[in-house]
């Protein structure tokens, strides 16, 4: 691979490729990869360099309107890994009833089966470094087990949830280049931003993406297939932005592109009191052998049907006590910017912000999320071995939840541009009341399952739940089988252009409550088999 920066002199103002991909993330570095043994010229395109840039950062700022997301917090990373250079590692598998259209849920459903994306999971999970999910689910998850837990989900109105760690968060960055290095028919070209598509006269296909340099420079890139892969917010813009020949936008006939937008809303809701004696071992999250594991408690699909629910779960994690809270707070904050390495000084002003401002993260982002795997091997043998106090324990109950896909839930271009001229984005986030119901009613239906199985009592949360975002944006391109609901097809191309895809939760449909990185990989390795057959089919 050659690493080339774009600011540095000789580089020519046209490059010819075969494929080019924007966006060095997550979905964007999957794609390379398994493209490098291909016969294709490929043309790798990241707006930043390898470390974080405040400038080139800047190239994210968002109006905000709606449900606002957490504020100074750094939701998206603009360099060379992606946002990945952010995330604290939760991989969950979307589930069956995520792909069916719900009758009461508008907009439901995917255009492609769940066996269709499934078959790619285990290989996703390899190139995440997950902990083998066929032998957890055969093997660890049955011999670990506790009693009370099994009680919890006897009666089947309630179902497991399975979130995987790996060792450590993969950082797609600094974990592939030295792989992506060995690679002789890929180029990865940084500090140059897409900033418009350029198509032929008849709309139909591309011929080339204009990109440029904070510093002035102007380049276009030509060549036969091109993969958008910026992210949920930015593959949205770049259509929305390109209007030489499609007057709305690329994709846009039906005013599709930027609608649909979902997040997982998050919310610490409720405590839950389990009397003495009782054992929730993989509840409360256990290290296995490659990484780490945590059940979940969520709605069975017959009781999602029959209660017209939407695809919610919840977490059980530690009460602190408010003293603990306020110093086990500096620690999570002081770590989230140690650990990840990200953009720091956007992140969290440690000087300047108290820390019990944001209490929820002590329960969004827990000791499994933050320690080292070793670390927190270690932290739960003592956990195991030490004798606890006796006398019941309290929890605190956190709501991790699906968002429907509602065309009110958007991103837009507004009047503001940012320093390449390109129109700012505003995000309009919509959560409504039916959403805010089908929380209250899980909570409802989870208290009568704890008392039915004698786990303890589910303290009601007051008032409504105070969510927070996850930093998962999806839906804004969505895949269809027709151009009428959507913007992508089932192959991740664009609807009506032959040679433009898609790659990342943008195409997501539908969001159920799976963090979607597990997905946006699934769906990276799937294109690039559909990308080297067509290519082939070309040549």
């Amino acid at each position: 691979m050659s690493l080339i920066d774009a600011r540095e002199p000789g580089l020519p103002a046209i490059l010819q490729t075969d494929v080019c991909i924007v966006g060095a993330g997550a979905a964007g570095i999957t794609l390379a990869t398994s493209l490098m043994g291909s016969k294709h010229d490929i043309c790798l395109l990241e707006s930043g360099g390898i470390a974080p840039d405040p400038e080139t950062q800047a190239l994210y700022e968002l109006v905000n309107t709606g449900y606002s997301p957490r504020p100074d917090y750094m939701a998206r990373a603009r360099y060379w890994g992606g946002s990945c250079n952010l995330w604290a590692g939760r991989s969950m598998r979307l589930m069956p009833l995520d792909f069916e259209p719900r009758e009461w849920v508008p907009h439901s459903g995917w255009p492609l089966s769940y066996t269709e994306v499934e078959k790619f999971y285990p290989a996703a999970e390899r190139v995440l470094g997950l902990p083998d999910s066929g032998e957890l689910l055969g093997q660890v998850v049955p011999g670990c087990q506790s009693e009370d837990e099994r009680l919890l989900f006897r009666d089947g109105a309630l179902q497991p949830t399975y979130s995987l760690w790996a060792r450590k968060p993969r950082r797609f960055g600094s974990d592939y280049r030295s792989r992506l290095g060995k690679a002789r028919n890929l180029r990865a070209i940084l500090n140059l931003s897409a900033t418009r598509l350029l198509l032929d006269h008849s709309g139909n296909s591309v011929t080339g993406i204009e990109a440029r340099t904070l510093d002035g420079a102007r380049h276009e890139v030509r060549a036969r297939t091109y993969v958008l892969a910026c992210g949920g917010i930015e593959n949205a813009r770049l259509l929305l932005v390109s209007r030489d020949h499609q007057p709305h936008g690329i994709g846009n006939q039906h005013g599709h592109v930027g609608r649909y937008f979902m997040d997982h809303p998050r919310a610490v809701f409720g405590r839950m009191h389990v009397p003495e004696g009782r054992r929730l071992p993989l509840l409360r999250g256990r290290p296995v052998r490659d990484g780490k594991l945590q059940l979940g408690i969520g709605l069975s699909p017959d009781t999602q049907r029959r209660e017209r629910m939407l695809n919610h779960y919840v977490t059980f994690e530690e009460l602190t006590s408010g003293y603990t809270e306020a110093g086990y707070q500096s620690v999570v904050q002081s770590m989230k910017v140690v650990l990840r390495r990200g953009h720091a000084g956007s992140r969290f002003d440690l000087l300047q912000r108290r820390a019990a401002e944001l209490p929820e993260m002590i329960y969004l982002l827990s000791p499994k999320e933050l320690m080292p795997h070793a670390v927190y091997r270690a932290y739960a043998a003592m956990r195991d071995a030490v004798p606890r106090r006796r006398g019941p324990k309290t929890f605190v109950a956190v709501y991790f939840c699906e968002q429907p896909p509602m065309p009110t839930s958007r991103v837009e271009l507004t009047g503001r541009q940012d320093r390449f001229g390109m129109p700012l984005l505003k995000l309009h986030w919509d959560l409504d009341d039916a959403f805010n119901a089908s929380v209250l009613r899980m909570q409802e239906l989870l208290a009568r399952e704890v008392a039915r199985s004698g786990l303890g009592r589910l303290e009601p949360g007051s008032g409504a739940p105070a969510f927070t975002d996850a930093s998962h944006h999806m839906g804004t391109t969505r895949m269809s089988a027709s151009p009428r609901d959507g913007v992508v097809d089932t192959d991740c191309r664009v609807h009506g252009v032959r040679n433009l895809f898609l790659a990342g939760s943008s195409v997501f449909p539908c969001a159920g409550h799976a963090n979607p990185t597990l997905t946006i990989v699934a769906l990276a390795l799937r294109l690039a088999e559909a990308i080297d057959t067509a290519d082939r089919g070309r040549a």
